[in-house]
């Protein structure tokens, strides 16, 4: 049976059909609930996360006598459609499961697809594959179905995978020489996502080969501005480079003969090139950090440093110590992050490069911070602060007024604090960057909630949770959620507390950032009582002692010891 017209469909309006028959499901909540199973096919999904995703503000009273009904009817509805066989609802005491081949899922079946495809080594079938799985789209996931904060945690991980297997469609395509064929679909995605840098590569790449040169160049000019505009940043080097092997009409970028693919694929560095592939490594680490990915970025960088180690080229290897050390510190790793940072800001000095070494000066602060030294992260964080003033450097100068604010929350010096997130704030909105408002924002609210000045914390939260999720920045989405999981508690609140604590402990597992995950239970464990309170507290405990972050003198007043890890202590959140 052809599988379009048999199954659950959730890239796009969600549908059930099943023997060829659409199976009517007029009300949101029940199409909601059939993607969040069919999501996780033969699996139990808790009671708990279901009541989240359907009423994402707040579950009614008699939360779960309405998932009860709603789950009846999903049976009911695949029963009159004879699909008793093949597809069931599973209930537990905890949660509620779909018993379902995942190939009946579209969901599961553009992956399977995408997964084939990248096991081959025949760019003709690769491109069919890929195809094939793009072509399961109807529009955006589970639409007319989950909304808001349910939009926000079940559809933005199948958006991006959508955009990546449309990317290798493309690459694909452009290796076989089929560039014009790809020129429309690229200039509707670049339209939809300006910033996304391999997107607008591509673009050119494919302009470039189609003789469209000055479009190709157009396209680079307007990412450039966008970024600028939007994020304060500089096209990376991967892009930047496939300009200037534009401008130079270089032969490796010609499209293939009809003996097979050209020389060598686009954005990638020449064979034995060290300077170019360290270069290339180096948009790549600073482009994974900007998705969240540390690990990856991490090792774009570390691989960036053996490059220009090798060619001794100092100022890129600083460069490379520099974003080596930042994603460490922000992974939590202090020791080796520190070792980096010390490099890079020696380095940096030697070549009186005023704004690396500025900028080591601030990680390195922030770690001093994370340890719990305020003096000296205050003195380097003051450093780092004269030294953008000096240069100009608003952006920087924004970023170094709220960590320094941070600092003084931490010591509860309220009133120099909050002096220093609205100075952050006012620097970068003079800039249009909604983004770093939305971390000012943040900063703000954590000292109206300590201050007690509930009301105020809120307006700010709401506006940084929307840019965080319309950017992609996840880190900052489980910042500002566990913010607001402290603003609930504040307002007595434990249920909406609970939704939004829970929401960020699954940014920061999903981003595999333990230490936050750590300052997340801590406090969580305010809302629980006994042995699971107590659970939460010697796991935060654990990877306090491990990281050697602050908090692991904060639990219970004390400093906390192997010894401790047993006990039930009570946690005080400082973060």
């Amino acid at each position: 049976m052809d599988a379009e017209d048999h199954g659950i469909r959730l890239l796009g309006p969600v549908e059930l059909r099943w023997a060829g028959t659409p199976v009517p499901l007029p009300r949101r909540q029940q199409r909601l609930l059939l993607g969040v199973l069919a999501l996780s096919p033969n699996r139990i999904v808790p009671v708990h996360r279901l009541l989240e995703l359907l009423w994402p503000d707040r579950p009614p009273e008699g939360g779960r006598r309405q998932v009860q009904v709603l789950v009846s009817r999903l049976r009911g509805l695949l029963g009159r459609a004879g699909a008793g066989g093949e597809a069931a609802v599973l209930a537990t005491g905890s949660g509620y499961g779909l018993r379902v081949d995942p190939l009946a899922v579209d969901a599961h079946r553009f992956g399977a697809l995408a997964e084939r495809a990248r096991a081959s080594g025949d760019d003709e079938e690769k491109a069919a594959l890929l195809r094939q799985a793009l072509d399961l789209w109807r529009g955006p996931a589970l639409d007319e179905a989950a909304t808001g904060a349910a939009r926000d945690t079940l559809c933005v991980g199948l958006e991006e995978a959508r955009r990546v297997v449309l990317e290798e469609h493309i690459e694909a395509s452009l290796r076989l020489g089929r560039h014009r064929q790809v020129l429309s679909t690229l200039a509707g995605e670049v339209a939809a996502d300006p910033v996304r840098e391999r997107l607008v590569a591509l673009l050119m790449l494919a302009l470039y080969r189609s003789g469209r040169v000055a479009e190709a160049l157009d396209a680079y000019e307007r990412l450039r501005e966008r970024l600028a505009d939007d994020l304060g940043l500089d096209p990376g080097p991967e892009v930047a480079r496939l300009r200037q092997d534009i401008l130079c009409a270089d032969p490796a970028l010609d499209e293939p003969g009809p003996g097979g693919p050209a020389r060598r694929a686009p954005l990638t560095g020449r064979s034995g090139d060290l300077e170019g592939e360290g270069m290339v490594l180096l948009g790549l680490g600073r482009m994974r950090f900007a998705q969240d990915r540390f690990a990856e970025s991490a090792a774009a960088y570390a691989e960036a440093l053996r490059c220009f180690e090798r060619i001794g080229d100092r100022r890129h290897r600083a460069a490379a110590l520099s974003g080596l050390g930042t994603v460490r510190a922000e992974a939590g790793r202090f020791e080796p992050a520190e070792t980096a940072l010390q490099e890079a800001a020696a380095l940096f000095a030697r070549l009186g490069d005023l704004a690396g070494r500025a900028h080591a000066a601030y990680m390195l602060g922030f770690l001093c911070r994370e340890r719990g030294d305020d003096d000296a992260a205050l003195s380097l964080l003051d450093e780092a602060l004269a030294t953008f003033q000096r240069i100009d450097d608003r952006r920087g100068e924004a970023l170094l007024q709220r960590s320094i604010g941070l600092v003084h929350r931490g010591r509860g010096e309220y009133a120099a604090a909050a002096d220093r997130s609205r100075a952050a704030r006012r620097l970068f909105a003079g800039l249009g960057d909604a983004h770093g408002a939305g971390y000012a924002d943040q900063a703000l609210a954590k000292i109206h909630i300590r201050r007690g000045d509930l009301a105020l914390a809120e307006p700010g939260l709401r506006t940084g949770l929307r840019v965080c999720s319309r950017l992609g920045d996840r880190f900052g989405r489980g910042l500002i959620l566990r913010t607001i999981g402290e603003l609930r508690i504040a307002q007595d609140d434990p249920s909406g507390a609970g939704r939004a604590l829970t929401d960020a402990l699954a940014v920061w597992d999903e981003l595999e950032l333990p230490l936050w995950r750590a300052r997340t239970l801590t406090v969580l464990a305010r809302l629980e009582t006994g042995g699971t309170a107590s659970a939460a507290l010697r796991e935060a405990a654990e990877i306090f002692l491990q990281a050697g972050s602050r908090e692991a003198a904060d639990l219970d007043g004390k400093p906390v010891t192997a010894a401790d890890l047993g006990g039930n202590p009570v946690a005080t959140a400082l973060e």
